[in-house]
């Protein structure tokens, strides 16, 4: 918790995309009355709390939050990381579906997902940190340091943490599927072949990944809960109703 705290200290004035978009969260019921949070545009102060109250709305209404689904150029580094800490402890998967992105401060987002899905017509690229006037500084150069260290801590491999470090903030490195599946992201679709929306719409809610996607990893299992067993990511927060 400390190293947290003084790693949010050190993010605090750091942006990894000069957007002006401010996020849009929404929770989203797709069909089997799967409800997700959609989160759009930058990532801004306010999105975990706003995050948490999604959560809460759906478990007074006796709902659990199935997933987070990503559309962000990026946006706060600091409020990156704590939205990553509470999809963690949520235990959420994460989705950026075809035809979305996810880059800089979102991918911190995507890489905490205790299941990551993405679809080969999406785009997650990563670099390093400039502050809100677009520079690069001794301490951004720091924060891109500690951007590394907590995508290693949620699983993320050398190979892509050195290029948040080596690639400029005004630059981007977009993931190959090979990237994304060496931190464990399961591939929702084939290449060339975009599944329509009505389709994302589907897998999403029911998880109806190809089989040989499902069988290059093995499952995660929040052992908190059963509830929902056999749709991942159905799980509680410590005060989601069980």
């Amino acid at each position: 918790m400390a190293m947290l705290s003084s790693m949010l200290g050190l993010l605090g004035a750091a942006v990894v995309s000069t957007a002006a978009t401010a996020a849009e969260l929404n929770s989203v019921t797709l069909k089997d009355d799967v409800t997700i949070i959609a989160l759009s545009g930058d990532v801004a102060g306010g999105d975990t709390e706003a995050a948490e109250a999604l959560i809460k709305t759906a478990n007074d209404s006796n709902r659990l939050i199935s997933a987070v689904r990503l559309d962000s150029p990026g946006g706060s580094l600091s409020e990156a990381v704590q939205l990553a800490n509470l999809i963690r402890r949520a235990k959420l998967p994460t989705i950026v579906a075809a035809g979305s992105r996810c880059a800089s401060a979102c991918f911190i987002v995507f890489a905490a997902g205790i299941e990551k899905f993405a679809s080969y017509d999406a785009a997650i690229g990563v670099h390093g940190v400039s502050d809100k006037f677009g520079h690069e500084t001794a301490q951004t150069e720091e924060a891109t340091m500690a951007m590394a260290r907590i995508a290693s801590r949620f699983g993320v491999p050398p190979r892509i943490t050195r290029q948040i470090v080596t690639t400029h903030a005004h630059d981007i490195a977009w993931l190959t599927p090979d990237d994304l599946r060496d931190m464990g992201t399961i591939m929702t679709d084939r290449p060339g072949r975009r599944t329509p929306t009505s389709a994302d719409d589907r897998w999403v809610a029911g998880f109806d990944i190809p089989s040989d996607e499902r069988t290059t990893r093995p499952q995660q299992t929040d052992q908190r809960s059963t509830e929902g067993a056999g749709k991942p990511g159905r799980n509680s927060m410590p005060w989601q109703k069980r």
